[in-house]
């Protein structure tokens, strides 16, 4: 007699065994194939010499400026993506990559702009053809390479406010953005949990009152190169209903800074609004911060990754001390560093025979107390380090 519930049992099985043998073929497949779905698009890479490739692609930004730096930014990750997946299992490969990925536009040899649109989002979207520079890839990246290998990863401390119709929210929705896109990087970050009781409310109180100074003289407790601070905010606007469901809507706004904890060197400055909506409170507001992150955190990431091979190769803001300066002198020093060629802007200030100098330049400070000496006979140099360059004013 037949057996309806044997046969139907049986042909589960069957079925079960070759969904079984299909799914293993499929991820052996996938094994062999993993590789090749790192390796750069061919179809938009053109090789025109052996240092040299052009790119066509297109860039995203809330700004036609954003917009053209992103294409720069993919043009050079997707023209030299053969190199930089053969170096994506060495030690600290995403800092390395990030940081020499900042240099984008250092890196693009020419470009002309194909095309550009404004998007129904209010966003710009532009299309080029770059000509980049691998060989400029290559030298950079072991640079960069080197120089983290001898000063170790940087670590940073993030501390920002966050409030919700004027109420302090303990945990910041941007905060933890930020700290998720510079531990992917592969910056440290101030682990919070280890400061005492006493030094989180110390910081809750620098960062609510917008004292970077206290912020920093925390940072530098705890052994970090940077710190950001900042505030956001997320304020209801509004309430309607859509498809016959009461909606909340809020906005949300927010200022961050981030600064070197040694010199109190002002690295990044940005500020973004956002707006969301949802049927609960509480969620259209955390939505909004959310949104706010993803606006916010990636800007201020792209500034410290800049900042930060100019910091690995001695470069950027230098400290200049001079001890013992006369204040006819001290004028006559301020014009005397405007004219040296490395420097690209000098702020100074005058107290009680001491001349500080803050110097933008494009040379480290060891190179830069050279051309100093040079140019200023009435300075000795009595201390260099990476950063300061300490001095004291004789006679000519």
């Amino acid at each position: 007699m037949f057996d309806r519930t044997l046969v139907e049992y049986e042909f589960h099985e069957l079925l079960e065994y070759t969904m079984q043998k299909l799914l293993a073929a499929m991820c052996a497949l996938s094994l062999v194939l993993l590789p090749l779905s790192y390796a750069p698009a061919a179809d938009n890479v053109k090789k025109i010499s052996d240092n040299l490739v052009e790119v066509v692609v297109s860039g995203q930004g809330t700004t036609e400026d954003e917009a053209l730096r992103d294409a720069k930014r993919k043009a050079v990750e997707q023209g030299a993506g053969a190199y930089i997946f053969s170096r994506s299992e060495t030690k600290d490969f995403t800092l390395v990559k990030d940081t020499v990925l900042a240099r984008s536009a250092g890196f693009v040899q020419g470009f002309d702009v194909l095309s550009k649109k404004k998007m129904e989002d209010d966003t710009f979207e532009i299309r080029i053809k770059a000509v980049v520079s691998i060989k400029g890839i290559e030298d950079t990246w072991g640079v960069v390479t080197n120089l983290l290998q001898e000063r170790g990863r940087p670590k940073i401390m993030v501390a920002l406010t966050e409030k919700i119709d004027g109420h302090r929210q303990e945990d910041s929705t941007v905060q933890t953005r930020a700290e998720n896109l510079l531990l992917k990087s592969g910056f440290l970050l101030v682990n919070k949990e280890q400061l005492k009781a006493i030094d989180q409310k110390d910081l809750q109180a620098a960062v609510a009152e917008d004292n970077p100074a206290k912020v920093q003289a925390i940072a530098k407790r705890f052994g970090a190169q940077l710190f950001i601070t900042g505030s956001t905010n997320a304020v209801k606007t509004g309430s309607r209903p859509i498809y016959g469901v009461l909606t909340h809507i809020y906005g949300a706004n927010g200022d961050i800074k981030c600064y070197r904890s040694d010199t109190a060197q002002l690295l990044a400055s940005q500020n973004a609004t956002s707006e969301s909506a949802d049927q609960n409170v509480m969620s259209a507001a955390k939505k909004s911060l959310n949104d706010l992150g993803h606006i916010l955190c990636p800007k201020v990431q792209g500034d410290i990754l800049r900042f930060w091979q100019d910091a690995l190769e001695g470069r950027g803001e230098v400290q200049l001390q001079i001890e013992g300066i006369k204040f006819a002198d001290y004028l006559k020093l301020k014009n005397a560093l405007k004219q040296i060629k490395q420097v690209k802007d000098v702020t100074a200030k005058f107290s009680n025979g001491i001349a500080e100098c803050s110097i933008q330049s494009d040379v480290t400070a060891e190179q830069l107390a050279e051309k100093i000496a040079e140019a200023l006979k009435g300075v000795e140099i009595t201390d260099v380090s990476q950063n300061v360059i300490k001095a004291k004013a004789g006679k000519e």
